[in-house]
């Protein structure tokens, strides 16, 4: 029984990979997006009759208005759009590179309102959909060493609540993610401990039992997130106080 269909951005490694394969195994048709087609291609092996790959950099408007446009034209609706395209840019941010800035920027999160107008004015018409932004909890609250990164995670979140809110009236389901470290080839370039490292497969294994709850956020390991949940609650004073004491500045 068909299910559906789904639209992955960056969904050629990783949690974008591996959710692919659960949903196409649950019934769904999926499409997978993303700047590598090698990478694509490999992953619609799985199941060439139910994964679809269509190469695409969220960052550039015109593209995403095609591929979004040429999958409505063949798949007629999108139910679920999962926004998981994101380029890993953690560090300092004493010294800010705005060519390194837009870059980060143009992906993140400009790639991910790319994709919602038409997908969204969409959903509106039908009255239904469903929406996943895989976020991170480094955009919680100001931190050292998460960079960029961070700074966009943050308004990812923030956009995220506020769709929550506004599109409950078509109904439109929003969910955020906010995974711990997930071992990928974005975080094996880390140089860091990442406590409670966790594979793309038990990532999305998790996403995946989520998906159809009523939960807006979705955040795992809990051993690790409830005390970064629990820190983001804390006064300024305090708060700066403890991440000056108990974690290393760079520079």
């Amino acid at each position: 029984m068909n299910k559906g269909l789904v639209w992955i951005t960056g969904g050629g490694t990783g949690i974008g990979k591996e959710l692919a394969k659960k949903l196409c195994d649950s019934g769904y048709d999926v499409i997978i997006s993303g700047r590598r087609k090698e990478k694509l291609i490999e992953v619609s092996k799985y199941n060439n009759k139910k994964i679809f790959p269509f190469r695409l950099d969220v960052s550039n408007l015109k593209e995403v208005n095609k591929v979004a446009n040429k999958i409505i034209k063949r798949f007629k609706f999108v139910d679920l759009l999962i926004l998981n395209a994101a380029i890993y840019s953690p560090g300092s941010l004493q010294e800010i590179s705005p060519t390194n800035a837009k870059k980060v920027i143009d992906i993140n999160l400009t790639g991910v309102i790319n994709c919602l107008p038409i997908i969204v004015n969409m959903m509106k018409k039908k009255n239904k959909g469903h929406i996943l932004f895989v976020s991170s909890p480094a955009g919680y609250r100001g931190m050292p060493g998460a960079g960029l990164y961070g700074v966009t995670k943050s308004g990812l979140t923030f956009l995220a609540e506020t769709l929550k809110i506004e599109l409950e009236q078509y109904n439109i389901k929003v969910q955020v993610v906010h995974p711990g470290f997930i071992k990928t080839p974005m975080t094996d370039k880390n140089t860091f401990p990442m406590p409670f490292l966790m594979s793309s497969e038990k990532a999305a294994k998790i996403i995946f039992s989520k998906i159809n709850s009523d939960v807006f956020e979705i955040y795992f390991p809990k051993i690790l997130l409830i005390p970064m949940k629990l820190i983001s609650f804390l006064p300024y004073k305090i708060y700066f106080f403890l991440i000056k004491k108990f974690i290393k500045l760079p520079g």
